[in-house]
């Protein structure tokens, strides 16, 4: 449809054959396949989502789908990507998110002279995301299993909040702990299953041997990340496992901005399949330049262009 816009536009085929590699090209860099959407100028994108230029080509779109859907779909990933998931979002936490928390805190009880005062940032910033993540987190474990989170703040912060809180992170890191260790157990508890016989085991191979590709579960994982949590905003943001991540943070209510492979996108309150959702972003795509074709649109903008050029060569009388 984007061809039939340039060659609708454009009399000249010397400048369709030149145009049509210029738009092919940014769809194969910036699909996420060549460049790594996290290794952008940081002033193009940010931590958390696809930068805004990756998210106007269809590419993107289309590769996201077919990797989340390879990965999370097929008949052998899929009998135990709910224990998978488990476990990989509460190592997450275990191993990185709670620790980010405790580093943060011990910053605040080894600044108690700042308790009180209002003129140092990073104690206001420090404060303000432990807050914000433990309020997070008492979603899933109940507001009464800490009853603190309001005392997080300069000039209420003191000794017996950092006690409370420090105990309060322990006991998450021993749920999340015991999160995976059930999680692992049920999952090789169904993996016994499927290969307690020679039969059974040379079933359960063929099917890992035919449905599991290294590249893509190391591209889904994003394994290879150099940061596996950053700050950014006042917030933590996860950077491994994104096609485990179902957590939605939404700015407003038509905010869909995601992490790349994420298997869920958020859209007017509701959470959607990731395979869903992208294909009507293309559709709504190839809609969008069905219409700029009918009514010549892009032709119409060359023309005026042109025109414009061209009065403002005109030498004045």
């Amino acid at each position: 449809m984007l061809g039939l816009n340039i060659s609708a536009s454009f009399s000249s085929a010397v400048t369709i054959y030149i145009l049509i590699p210029l738009l092919i090209i940014p769809q194969l860099l910036l699909s996420g396949v060549v460049i790594n959407f996290d290794k952008f100028n940081p002033r193009v994108t940010k931590p958390y989502g696809v930068p805004v230029i990756g998210e106007v080509m269809a590419s993107r779109w289309a590769f996201e789908a077919f990797m989340v859907t390879q990965f999370k779909d097929n008949k052998f990933e899929k009998q135990f990507y709910d224990w998978d998931k488990t476990v990989a979002n509460a190592e997450y936490k275990r191993v990185y998110y709670i620790p980010a928390l405790e580093t943060k805190l011990a910053y605040c009880l080894n600044n108690r002279t700042q308790w009180r005062t209002t003129r140092n940032p990073k104690m206001i910033a420090s404060l303000a995301l432990i807050k914000n993540e433990i309020a997070n987190e008492l979603k899933y474990v109940g507001d009464e299993n800490f009853p603190y989170l309001d005392r997080l703040a300069v000039g209420k912060f003191d000794s017996a909040v950092y006690q409370n809180t420090a105990k309060f992170l322990r006991g998450l890191k021993n749920h999340y702990g015991r999160m995976v260790s059930q999680a692992s157990a049920e999952k090789e508890r169904r993996i016994a299953e499927l290969t307690d016989t020679p039969a059974k085991a040379k079933l359960y191979e063929s099917g890992r041997m035919h449905y599991v590709n290294d590249a893509v579960t190391d591209g889904v994982l994003n394994s290879s990340a150099l940061q596996r949590i950053v700050e950014y905003d006042g917030k933590l943001i996860q950077k491994i496992y994104p096609i485990y991540q179902d957590e939605h943070k939404p700015r407003h209510y038509f905010d869909f901005s995601a992490n790349l492979y994420q298997p869920t996108k958020h859209f007017a309150g509701y959470s959607w399949n990731t395979l869903y959702f992208n294909i009507v972003v293309i559709w709504s795509m190839t809609a969008g330049l069905f219409v700029t074709l009918y009514f010549d649109v892009l032709k119409h903008l060359v023309t005026w262009l042109e025109s414009t050029r061209k009065s403002k060569k005109k030498p004045k009388e």
